[in-house]
């Protein structure tokens, strides 16, 4: 009896081991949490539509809180500041505030979400071979969307603490570059100076709960009259509101994500004529199209490829009720 309990005991054993070994999606879920949370000091490069900007960035505990401090070395001044889930938005003038918003996005390397999990019903994954970037040596991986529709995203992971060193955006057919981030230095520890996470500049713009939620002052009224069907799979809901266009005329903004993807869809009334369909790149790996249909006007923003969001568009159903 002991014998057959320690070849049972020793068989699940051996089971649950090789299940952990072919769990494709370790590496991400440790990159996830790398991303947000391992220390760092260090200089990265972010890459779209053929420019190129440059952030220093600092990452440790300040006063038993993980604090983050990135700076802009070349374009706009700009400094965005992560403490906790509240992103502070700093820079001398409006015009570079601005700006800093847009660079929040996405903080760099924090480019998987929480739950990577959740990327299973969208994407496959790969592990491609090693790599070497800013003097760490990394693993990279693909994420593949099922549907052709979605960028293919690579990531060099740190073969260690497993943080993302080098994303890169993929068009789907070509494998060109729509956008990239990669470290040129950095150190896997927290500075030891601890005015590096002192700004520069007293403008200045705090959003509570993250860069992609707005500040509690601003949000919209919530709707709940629209119904979107026909996404592809993997998009959840995130947000309902209404919105006051530039037109004056109110609008649904729906925004939705599938944990790396991040589409705002608004529906207008349509008034006079309809507007001619229209898709093209705004910048780097984000497009924006529009199309009229039953006396509505629909306009979706987000990171797919303009022709991917163009069909996406067409094809996707919205009624009011």
């Amino acid at each position: 009896m002991h014998r057959i309990c320690c070849i049972t005991g020793g068989v699940l054993l051996g089971v649950s081991l090789v299940a952990h070994a072919g769990d494709d999606w370790q590496p991400l879920r440790k990159a996830a949490q790398a991303g947000r949370q391992q220390p760092l000091n260090g200089t990265y490069l972010h890459q779209m539509s053929g420019a190129l900007e440059t952030f220093q960035v600092y990452r440790g505990v300040v006063d038993n809180q993980l604090t983050e401090r990135r700076e802009s070395l070349d374009g706009l001044p700009r400094e965005i500041l992560r403490q906790g889930n509240d992103v502070t938005y700093f820079a001398p003038d409006a015009r570079a505030l601005t700006a800093a918003r847009y660079s929040a996005v996405r903080l760099f390397p924090a480019v998987l979400p929480d739950n990577v999990d959740g990327l299973a019903a969208s994407y496959t994954v790969k592990r491609l071979g090693s790599d070497r970037v800013a003097r760490h040596d990394c693993d990279w991986y693909l994420l593949k969307p099922n549907d052709g529709l979605r960028y293919n995203q690579r990531f060099c992971l740190d073969s260690v603490t497993g943080m993302p060193l080098k994303a890169v955006m993929l068009l789907p057919r070509s494998n060109e570059v729509a956008e990239q981030y990669t470290f040129t230095d950095v150190e896997l520890t927290a500075p030891k100076d601890r005015s590096v996470y002192k700004s520069h500049y007293k403008l200045s713009y705090t959003q509570r709960g993250g860069a992609q939620s707005p500040a509690p002052s601003t949000v919209p009224p919530v709707v709940t009259s629209v119904d979107v069907t026909g996404l592809p799979p993997g998009f959840k809901l995130l947000r309902a509101v209404e919105r006051t266009m530039p037109s004056g005329d109110k609008a649904r903004h729906l925004m939705y994500t599938d944990g790396l993807v991040m589409l705002s869809l608004f529906v207008e009334p349509q008034s006079g004529d309809p507007r001619p369909d229209r898709a093209n790149v705004v910048q780097g790996a984000l497009s924006i199209a529009s199309h009229s249909v039953d006396n509505m006007q629909l306009t979706l923003v987000g990171d797919l490829p303009e022709q991917s969001l163009a069909s996406l568009l067409r094809s996707i159903k919205v009624s009011l009720k």
